[in-house]
């Protein structure tokens, strides 16, 4: 089941990728997205391998309460979330795939959008002990890129078919001589010049 994107824009330029039924915290992938945001692909991709690997903290504006200050923030909250970074990097990577395929320059990505939500919540309770509500929440990630895109034309099955008969022409002018490749010109029959008709009729006149 695919589910339908929060990002209403559409172009040829868009490159899509989502992940759904993720058993993680909704609100850490939403910090995530938030922060790889209008950047581009390679700044983000960096951003994340670093936060996986715990170098980098990642700014919670949201849902921090009673959350440490960090001094790489500026003092401001974060935290670091590593395993919704390692899921944010795999949609980022199916992202720059799709993009690939749809022939946009790499070099041109920046994340148009990044978003996470709360997806779907299944009741349960707790296994043992006094039976408590303890509810089994799932998310869902969705990434779009906006990279220039290339000339879509020499892609096209019509351009394929067209490209060897152009090459083929462009072979047969090279083959053929200069003057073989016009049609030889008749020779005009040459008219009488006016002298000559003038002396005619004086003679026949005397």
């Amino acid at each position: 089941m695919q589910m339908s994107y929060s990002f209403q824009k559409k172009g040829n330029n868009l490159a899509y990728a989502q992940e759904y039924n993720l058993d993680a915290s909704y609100k850490d992938l939403t910090e995530v997205c938030r922060s790889i945001k209008h950047l581009p692909v390679a700044k983000a991709m960096s951003l994340l391998e670093k936060a996986a690997r715990m170098e980098v903290p990642i700014l919670y504006t949201s849902h921090n309460k009673k959350l440490g200050h960090r001094h790489e923030l500026g003092g401001k909250k974060g935290r670091y979330p590593v395993k919704a970074a390692k899921i944010v990097k795999k949609v980022l990577v199916n992202a720059i795939n799709n993009a690939k395929v749809l022939q946009l320059d790499e070099n041109t990505l920046t994340v148009a959008h990044a978003a996470a939500n709360k997806q779907s919540v299944y009741p349960r309770l707790s296994p043992k002990g006094r039976r408590m509500r303890m509810n089994y929440e799932t998310a869902r990630v969705e990434i779009v890129l906006r990279g220039a895109s290339k000339k879509i034309a020499e892609i096209t099955p019509a351009a394929r078919q067209a490209k060897p008969k152009a090459e083929a022409k462009e072979e047969k002018k090279n083959a053929e001589p200069a003057g073989e490749g016009k049609a030889e010109a008749k020779p005009k029959a040459e008219k009488p010049r006016k002298d000559a008709t003038a002396k005619l009729t004086k003679t026949k006149k005397e």
